[in-house]
């Protein structure tokens, strides 16, 4: 792996250690471990003298690392987690062929790239992308993976840099020494992360999802290496579970759920006429009543809400309790309902609803009620 020297050490100096709300952080001036986030990559975890790293951030003048229990100063002996490494480099030089991709199949740049647990993603410079385009710059991402070419570092400073066909140029205000990732003649960018030896190593890149993002960008969800394995493990379980359960082969899966789909639309469409009409029902056998108490399916409720003309209406469906009145504030009930039995809710003076900490009896509301309206 193509690994930056400040983190090829084995040993750390920690200068401080303390312990906050139980957890335990402590101090460097400098770090073996890759901190989280920087350059938009994930951080190293491993151990410091048997000791869990759990995170490490970098601070202003050192860095910070949360540790699984206390640790006094010292010079330790340390190990990374290997394994994350491979996975952290398979993502970061992915990524770099992907965004390479995008700039030779449709000239669309890479603003910023962000890698997580599960998916990285990068933000491209266009409003909207055809999903043509995604496809196109994903076989050729795939195309260079599988060429096996060297991915070289380079070392060298801003005026050195200039030399080189570079994605991104480096701003005039960099000094010092400056790390390039060449991957064969494809792609050359300024960058501190993780790499592979060759772009083999990468094994696939997978888009998984695009959306568009902060209004003129484009946000691209991907996958490499191991991850894309396990992507697809994990969708194929999905996909065949599915398939058993209705009783359809994959390739005609969608024709079957978008059945289903407008099947319940339709039983839906019913029963919700259904409810209408019962509730009018109800409706016209309540003139004269003070307080009425129903229990039922909330959309027998809600219709009745509409056509309750003087009773005061209580009805629970299971979970909630809708109120209505055109006579009565049913605010006021809502806030004694509150105030003697918790829970919570609130509405209009004439609609509300209030969701219980428990079911309460019919005389409870009834009382309630009298000492509301009294």
């Amino acid at each position: 792996m193509k690994i930056p020297t400040q983190y090829m050490k084995n040993t750390i100096d920690i200068i401080k250690c303390e312990e906050r709300m139980g957890k335990f952080f402590a101090y460097s001036n400098s770090s073996p471990f890759y901190p989280e986030g920087k350059g938009g990559q994930l951080g190293d975890k491993g151990k410091i003298a048997g000791i869990d790293v759990l995170s490490v951030r970098e601070l202003e003048d050192g860095y910070l690392l949360e540790l699984g229990a206390k640790i006094e100063e010292g010079t330790y002996e340390i190990s990374v987690n290997q394994l994350r490494r491979l996975d952290i480099a398979q993502q970061h030089t992915g990524q770099h062929i992907l965004s390479a991709a995008f700039v030779e199949v449709a000239d669309i740049e890479t603003v910023s790239f962000h890698m997580g647990e599960e998916y990285s993603t990068i933000d491209l410079d266009i409003p909207f992308i055809e999903q043509s385009v995604v496809y196109e710059a994903e076989d050729l991402a795939n195309r260079i993976i599988q060429s096996c070419f060297n991915v070289e570092e380079i070392i060298t400073d801003f005026e050195g840099s200039k030399t080189y066909n570079l994605r991104k140029p480096i701003s005039d205000k960099v000094k010092g020494q400056v790390r390039l990732i060449k991957i064969g003649d494809f792609d050359v960018s300024a960058c501190g992360g993780f790499h592979t030896d060759n772009t083999g190593e990468v094994g696939i890149i997978k888009v998984i999802d695009i959306e568009k993002v902060k209004g003129n960008l484009t946000r691209v969800y991907a996958v490499a290496g191991q991850r894309a394995i396990k992507y697809f493990r994990k969708y194929n379980v999905v996909l065949k579970e599915l398939s058993r359960q209705l009783t359809s082969s994959i390739d005609e899966l969608n024709l079957r759920v978008e059945k289903i789909i407008n099947q319940s639309k339709e039983q839906s469409s019913i029963l919700s006429k259904i409810s209408q009409e019962y509730a009018q029902l109800l409706a016209s056998n309540l003139n004269g009543k003070d307080l009425v108490y129903l229990e039922g399916y909330s959309e027998v409720g809600n219709f009745l809400a509409k056509n309750i003309e003087d009773a005061f209406l209580i009805f629970f469906d299971g979970a909630k309790y809708i109120l209505a009145s055109k006579k009565y504030d049913v605010r006021l009930f809502i806030k004694k309902l509150i105030e003697k039995y918790g829970g919570k809710g609130g509405g209009k003076p004439e609609f509300a609803n209030y969701q219980p900490e428990k079911k309460l009896t019919l005389r409870e509301l009834e009382s309630l009620f009298n000492e509301t309206y009294n």
